[in-house]
């Protein structure tokens, strides 16, 4: 570590493959979530019939396979949006301290509050482009790169 507290091997692409592997990170806890939660995916039929009747009812450990993937991203994106923001800080004001982790959590907060946990529309259309995107990456590192 330098004198200053910045790591000097630091560059944009170190950045993005931190930000990437924290995503890969966050989806498997977000997939083993998904196994064992209680809560129906969303836009599902028990998600529409708990949001018209306003009574919740906990599935079973197991039972709603359908919400690994949508927990997964959920999961994967928070904590890429957490480590793409503090490792972009850190790089922007060269650096390392608690000040870009306080940072990125403010980041990670108003992403959290604008598209996870504001409607079910938004909430469908956000799992569905960073899936996409997930999908796009895998592609591209197999057969493009």
């Amino acid at each position: 570590m330098n004198p200053n507290g910045y790591i000097s091997y630091k560059s944009s692409e170190t950045v993005v493959s931190e930000g990437v592997y924290q995503f890969l990170r966050g989806s498997i806890y977000g997939a083993i979530w998904g196994l064992i939660t209680p809560f129906p995916a969303p836009g599902s039929a028990a998600a529409a019939l708990e949001m018209t009747t306003g009574v919740f009812k906990p599935a079973p450990p197991f039972s709603a396979i359908s919400s690994v993937p949508s927990n997964a991203i959920i999961f994967g994106s928070i904590l890429g949006v957490q480590r793409i923001s503090s490792r972009g800080l850190e790089q922007l004001r060269r650096r390392e301290d608690g000040w870009n982790d306080l940072f990125s959590f403010g980041v990670t907060y108003r992403y959290y509050t604008y598209f996870l946990a504001s409607t079910e529309k938004r909430l469908a259309l956000h799992n569905r482009v960073v899936g996409g995107a997930a999908v796009c990456a895998v592609v591209y590192g197999a057969f493009l790169a």
